[in-house]
């Protein structure tokens, strides 16, 4: 079991991390995945295709974004459980939505890419060591822990999930 971080290196992190329960976070995110396949395996896509408001991101720009962010994320946890030494770099959401063209992709084909991320992101953190888990890299010029980037994950998805069933379903 991979124990929840200590601390959190920047507020940033902590908004995600803050929202995720105590447990297993191999657990919390298996179970994650599940819900959240069921719950989006429901939603058409035509329903799929709106956004809630002018300017903001249709549910399919929403889900790509969750697909890109989980993808980024798990880099950072190899790059770090891997020693890498290097700063990594930051990720530009609305750059990535924009270059991505989520809303030219079947709704089922975006469900599918989160499912395959998340199965891949656990297979991942699986094989992570109690050593590597509390080590730090470098994201955005700041310091981070591994433990910090997989809560994060399970957090941001908790995130996005609660403004899909408040705003779009």
């Amino acid at each position: 079991m991979h124990p929840r971080p200590l601390s959190i290196e920047n507020p940033e992190h902590y908004r995600y991390v803050s929202l995720v329960p105590d447990g297993d976070i191999i657990e919390i995110l298996s179970q994650q995945k599940t819900n959240t396949i069921t719950l989006l395996s429901s939603v058409s896509e035509e329903s799929a295709s709106k956004a809630y408001a002018p300017g903001k991101w249709t549910l399919k720009e929403v889900i790509g974004h969750l697909t890109d962010s989980e993808r980024v994320m798990s880099y950072r946890i190899l790059a770090i459980a891997r020693n890498e030494s290097e700063p990594l770099p930051a990720m530009d959401q609305d750059q990535y939505v924009s270059a991505a063209n989520f809303n030219k992709l079947s709704w089922v084909q975006l469900i599918a890419g989160l499912e395959t991320v998340r199965t891949n992101t656990l297979s991942l953190i699986s094989t992570i060591d109690d050593e590597a888990w509390v080590r730090n890299g470098t994201v955005m010029n700041r310091p981070v822990s591994l433990g910090t980037i997989a809560y994060g994950i399970a957090g941001h998805e908790l995130h996005h999930m609660k403004v899909i069933s408040e705003k779009y379903l």
